[in-house]
């Protein structure tokens, strides 16, 4: 076992008990990590910021202005006003309303803002029409984390870019396309929500909220839009009109890189957002995770790290039914995410799958979105999200009460994923 190997294995290993700890930023783990790598040799200058100008990074960076200018329109302010004038009798619709405004919310904010947003006035129509509001507080927490880098807009346009580079990075030709993540997490989502809104909601309990307080710091998101008429339509032509360029990429002989370029640089030159409110539109916490990340999967495939631990796992993936490898994946990533982040548990299992299944001359990709499908299901403990967890301190509930609700869904979400995942990439 060559040194290089053993430096990298433990700067991983390092990672990975950083993000799956929450003790160290994220981005501050990763960056020690790779410069770590770096003073060692075990990657020179150019592995350790060339991913900072990779395609994927530029356009999440651009998508991320473009969605800071969209937000200073009155979108959220309207979709609330839809929620309101819904002033329906049914429980079903209400549960309906509180999973897919979430949903679509957080595409462009967080989870937990997301549910803090719109809770307030789901819990005001439950109040009028004689519905217990803990019918809908966990319901709303399915929403927002089903929702999360569900649809390829804004940040997660990308994220279809971000797998391929890592791929790229361990020598893999693989490549998804731009529909891939969000098409094989779909009908797992919907399957959530249509067993919710007819069965699910039955598994609750009928009280008042354990913890109204939660709801006191409500974020300002749905103030109306303060620009001028024709800004605000500019910010609506150019976030739509980006995302169907990038969609449309290949036939109009641009990248998505540019589009996203351009499109954040017209939100500045028509004044919709100004120099400082760009700058403060991007995660840059976020982009340097991403980045050194990928710089460290550089290091894996480098150094035979990468191949060392996928050799571990050739156990599962020499099994050579690709059905029964994605139900192990996802099985063992669902049963995770329950106590860790999912997004750090995605980064640090996806390129080791990848090296696993190039050992194994098998696909990766289905592989790849089993394992974002898994994240549809961080809901079943405190720990499993940060809307988990609010809606654990809200809605008052035990923790048999969260699994009497969400272990049935995480069986459907399984059974779906399982069957699909592979299914889908047959005909692909």
């Amino acid at each position: 076992m060559n040194t290089g190997l053993i430096l990298t294995l433990i700067a991983f290993v390092f990672v990975a008990v950083a993000l799956l700890s929450g003790k160290i930023a994220p981005s501050v783990a990763c960056g020690v990590a790779v410069v770590f790598l770096w003073l060692a040799g075990v990657i020179d200058m150019t592995e350790v910021f060339a991913n900072f100008v990779s395609s994927n990074i530029v356009v999440m960076v651009g998508m991320m202005i473009v969605i800071a200018a969209l937000l200073k329109t009155s979108i959220l302010a309207n979709i609330a006003g839809l929620v309101k004038k819904s002033k329906g009798n049914s429980i079903r619709l209400l549960l309906v309303i509180g999973m897919i405004i979430p949903f679509i919310l957080c595409q462009f904010i967080g989870g937990v803002t997301a549910m803090i947003t719109v809770l307030p006035l789901l819990i005001a129509l439950a109040a009028e029409i004689g519905i217990s509001p803990t019918l809908l507080v966990l319901p709303a927490s399915v929403g927002a984390q089903a929702g999360l880098m569900a649809l390829p807009i804004g940040g997660a346009a990308a994220m279809y870019l971000m797998k391929n580079q890592m791929a790229a990075n361990v020598g893999s030709t693989e490549a998804l396309g731009f529909w891939d993540l969000c098409l094989t997490r779909l009908p797992g989502t919907i399957v959530l929500m249509v067993f919710v809104v007819l069965v699910g909601y039955k598994l609750l309990p009928k009280r008042a909220l354990g913890d109204a307080e939660a709801l006191d710091h409500k974020p300002d998101v749905l103030k109306k839009s303060q620009l001028p008429k024709w800004k605000e339509t500019a910010a609506y032509i150019i976030f739509f009109g980006s995302l169907a360029a990038m969609i449309f990429s290949a036939q109009l002989g641009i990248s998505n890189a540019q589009i996203s370029t351009i499109a954040a640089f017209l939100c500045v030159l028509l004044g919709i957002l100004n120099e400082r409110e760009m700058y403060q539109a991007v995660n840059w916490s976020l982009i340097f995770m991403m980045s050194f990340m990928l710089a460290i999967v550089t290091a894996l495939s480098n150094s035979g790290a990468g191949d060392l631990i996928a050799s571990a796992l050739s156990g599962v993936f020499g099994l050579g039914n690709m059905v029964l490898i994605v139900a192990i994946v996802f099985i063992v990533c669902v049963v995770l995410t329950q106590f860790m982040d999912n997004m750090s548990l995605i980064n640090i299992l996806t390129p080791i799958c990848i090296m696993a299944c190039m050992q194994n001359n098998i696909s990766a990709l289905p592989i790849i979105c089993a394992i974002d499908c898994s994240c549809l299901a961080s809901f079943s403990t405190p720990l499993a999200s940060p809307s988990s967890l609010m809606a654990y301190k809200l809605g008052g509930y035990s923790m048999k009460e969260m699994l009497k609700f969400s272990v049935p869904l995480i069986a459907l979400s399984a059974i779906v994923s399982i069957i699909w995942v592979p299914l889908y990439f047959s005909f692909r």
